[in-house]
Parts: structure tokens; C-alpha cells; sequence
């Protein structure tokens, strides 16, 4: 029999040898990862990794003598310890060699999580044979695996080039690029990659992301309605029905969202003071504070920053007692983890809300506290010259006033409120100068409508003198 005719009968002993079950598992990637829906996928797993045979028509041929070795000594190899194997075929991915064993090799390494290595294996099998469809492939899911988005898309996508194209390739393809914001083809990625799993639910949740980011709000809504009739109990689909509606600026179907998520019980504690937000942009107080103290009763210190946002919301608005109950919340929930900023900010919210509620000295208290703290604390400061001005005790209230002025980022508004108390004590013109100074600083409509009104005062008040 010629040597030509024999050539098949050998390669095909090989990939029937090569088939053969291997005493190797591919190591998963952990849960809360990009790449687990498709990456931990045994299907997925078993073609990425149950490859090693050859397909002569459209991969690197071997020599006799090669595929000789490759049928009595690696295959054996490959059927008992990964390392022994690995070792073996190191000595023979040589420069000269088939571009069959650096692939081989690089799949051992990748099957024991050696990334970096397994990259510089398939990179060399692609170095000798550049159309080595699975070697490009292998690449790309590397280098997708070490997070290096943009290496792994030029592999990834001359595989498909080359006939590899399925719904994995395609899924994984978008979610590079999706997380590259290339969202025009990472769209392109998986509507290809739906046409292969038209019913696989993380392609279309990529396809609603890239959506959102290009601002078609209505295809992803659509999207996500077929979702969520799929699989209701996702608390991650309801999550981003509600943030596409916020981007509609649709407050109250955002809130429907989020309500129905809370219902399920599924509700983040950041999701609820979300809620929050939400209710009280419709004016629906009494619902913004169950949210919020819903939201911050599950995990304030975990939230912290955005419950003190919440608070202060609620006393900006004159919501004292509302915000004074989340205080109350915010402390018994999450005081033992507060760091000096947070103490800070929960005391000065405090005390705003004391003046608010006409408590003056618990106020005064209060700012006295963060005075020993902060001593330049330049919103305190004014909070404190508010507090003894109410008190009646004007020249303390001077005082904090011109310590705040000197607070970089308070001058404005500590010169309007010693404006103010020289207008009450009709001392018009320094006033005048003091308000035309903070307008310098910062200018404000409300200030120059102020400062209008009083040299329009001192202009009368001359007249008559």
C-alpha cells in the first residue's frame, strides 16, 4: 500500500485513539463571574476541552513518524496524569514540530488553570499554521479567561472566520465586547450567537445591555418583557427593567419594578433605598420611608453612604420627623462600622434636622460635638452660626460665620449669612459689600435677587435720613 493512501488510516487511528475518555477536568470559573452561564457549561466545557484529535482537511498535518508518536506515546500519556502528559509533550512542541502538539499542550495547561502558559502554547501553534481554527479559538477563550477582553476578540473572531461559528463562540465574542463598551458589535455578537440558541436567556441579557448602552430603550424593554415571562423569580432582570425605565425618566414604572422585585423578597437594600428615591419623586412620602427604612433595616452598613444621602434627601425636603427616623435607623443599624467621615455627616444631618424640629440647643450640642472633631468644618460651622442665631445669640453667630468664611468652598454662603445679619440690624451698606463679595465667589440668582432687594433698602432708608 503507498504511503498516500496509508496517511488517512493513520490519522483517523489517532482521533478515534485520542477520544478515548481522559483522566482531566476543566477548571470552572467561580459563580458571580461574567463567563460562569457560559464558561461552566458541560457542553461548553466538553468541546473546548474533549478536543484532541485532528481534523487533517482543515488542520496542521503530521508526519508519519508524528503522528507514530502521537498515537503510541501521547495518547497513552493523555489518558493518565495531566502533568506527565504535559511533560511528555513539551519535549516535543518543538520549533520543527506539528503545530498539533503546541495545541495539545496548550490544552493540558489550560485544563490546569496554567492560563498564561496555555496562551503562549496555542500562540505558538498559531505562529506555525495561522488558519489553525481551534488553536485561534482555544486563544481566544484564554485570553477571555485572564480578562484581557481586547486580546481575546482578534483569535475569537477569525475562528468564526474560519467556520468555527456557533452560539458560545458568538456569546463569548459579545461578551468581550461588551465589556470593551463596544456595544455596536457586541450587539452584532449576540444576535449572531442567538441564531445558533435562539432560546439562551444570558445572550439576550447581553443583548438588552448593549441596547440600553446605545439608547434603544424600547427593544431592550421588549427584550426584557420576554425575559421576565421566561423566568419571573430573576431579580437581575426586574433590576434592570427598572433602571431602563429610569433612563426614560419613567419614575413610576421604575418603582413598579423595584416594588415587584421587594414583593418576591428579593430586593437588595440598595434597590430599596433606590425605591425610595423613587417614591419621593412622585411626592409618595409615606412610601419612601417604608422603602428607605426597609432598605437601611437590611443593611445600612453596607449602604451607608446612600442612607445618609436618603436622610439628608428627606431634611433638604423638610421632611424632619421622616428624616428622623431614618437617623434613628441609620445609627442602631450600622454605628458599630461607622468610620469619623460617616459619624461626621450623621451628626451634621442631625443637627440640621434639630433646627428644623425647633430644637435649637440639642442642635447647638450637636455642632459642638463636631466642632471638637472637625474644627474646620465649614458646613457645621454655618449650621452652628444658624443654631446661635436662633438662640439670640448673635455675636456667637458671627463668630462661626466669619470661621466658616475661611473655609475654602463655604465663603459664599457664609457671607450672605453675615450679609443677613447686618441687613436685621439695618447696617445696609457693609451688607451691600458682603453680598456683592459672595456674588463674586459664587454667583446665585437668589443672591442677586437678595442683594437687589437691600440696596433698594438702603436707597430708601438714605432718602429718608
Amino acid at each position: 500500500m503507498k504511503l498516500s493512501r496509508l496517511l488517512p488510516i493513520v490519522a483517523a487511528c489517532a482521533v478515534h485513539a485520542a477520544d478515548a475518555p481522559l483522566r482531566v477536568s476543566p477548571v470552572p470559573t467561580a459563580p458571580d463571574d461574567g463567563l460562569a452561564a457560559v464558561w461552566n457549561d458541560p457542553e461548553f466545557q466538553k468541546r473546548l476541552m474533549g478536543s484532541y484529535g485532528m481534523k487533517s482537511e482543515v488542520e496542521p498535518r503530521m508526519t508519519p513518524e508524528e503522528q507514530a508518536t502521537y498515537r503510541d506515546k501521547v495518547v497513552p500519556a493523555l489518558r493518565g496524569e495531566p502533568q506527565a502528559a504535559i511533560t511528555l509533550i513539551k519535549g516535543l512542541a518543538k520549533p520543527g514540530a506539528t503545530a498539533q502538539f503546541d495545541f495539545v499542550l496548550g490544552n493540558l495547561l489550560f485544563q490546569q488553570d496554567d492560563v498564561t502558559n496555555a496562551i503562549t502554547s496555542f500562540t505558538a501553534a498559531i505562529g506555525k499554521f495561522p488558519d489553525f481554527l481551534r488553536a485561534q479559538k482555544n486563544l481566544g477563550f484564554a485570553q477571555l479567561r485572564l480578562g484581557k477582553y481586547d486580546e481575546a476578540v482578534k483569535p475569537l473572531t477569525r475562528a468564526a472566520e474560519l467556520g468555527g461559528a456557533d452560539g458560545k463562540l458568538f456569546g463569548l465574542l459579545g461578551y468581550a465586547h461588551l465589556s470593551l463598551n463596544h456595544h455596536a458589535s457586541a450587539q452584532g455578537a449576540y444576535q449572531q450567537a442567538l441564531l445558533f440558541e435562539p432560546d439562551n436567556i444570558d445572550y439576550k441579557l447581553g443583548l438588552v445591555k448593549s441596547a440600553v448602552a446605545l439608547g434603544n430603550y424600547d427593544f431592550a424593554l421588549a427584550l426584557l418583557d420576554e425575559l421576565i415571562q421566561q423566568q419571573p423569580t430573576r431579580e437581575a432582570l426586574w433590576s434592570l427593567q427598572a433602571n431602563v425605565h429610569i433612563q426614560k425618566e419613567q419614575p413610576d414604572k421604575a418603582a413598579l419594578s423595584l416594588e415587584l422585585l421587594r414583593r418576591m423578597g428579593k430586593a437588595t437594600p440598595a434597590q430599596l433605598l433606590l425605591l425610595g428615591d423613587l417614591y419621593l419623586v412622585q411626592e409618595a412620602r409615606d412610601l419612601a420611608l417604608a422603602a428607605y427604612l426597609e432598605g437601611i433595616s437590611k443593611g445600612a452598613q453596607d449602604t451607608l453612604a446612600k442612607s445618609l444621602r436618603a436622610a439628608e434627601i428627606l431634611a433638604g425636603r423638610g421632611d424632619w420627623d421622616a428624616a428622623s427616623r431614618l437617623l434613628d435607623s441609620i445609627r442602631s443599624s450600622s454605628a458599630a462600622t461607622w468610620n469619623s467621615a460617616s459619624e461626621l455627616k450623621w451628626l451634621k444631618i442631625s443637627a440640621r434636622v434639630a433646627l428644623g424640629q425647633g430644637k435649637t440647643e440639642q442642635a447647638i450640642g450637636i455642632l459642638e460635638q463636631v466642632a471638637e472633631k472637625d474644627p474646620l468644618d465649614g458646613e457645621a460651622l454655618i449650621l452652628a452660626g444658624d443654631g446661635y442665631l436662633r438662640a439670640g445669640q448673635s455675636e456667637k453667630a458671627q463668630l462661626r460665620y466669619e470661621q466658616a468664611a475661611r473655609r475654602e468652598g463655604f465663603e459664599a454662603d457664609a457671607l450672605v449669612k453675615q450679609a443677613q445679619l447686618l441687613v436685621a440690624s439695618r447696617k445696609y451698606e457693609p451688607a451691600i459689600e458682603l453680598l456683592r463679595k459672595a456674588q463674586k465667589t459664587r454667583p446665585k440668582e437668589n443672591v442677586q435677587r437678595y442683594l437687589e432687594r437691600v440696596e433698594q433698602v438702603a436707597r430708601t432708608a438714605s432718602r429718608r435720613s
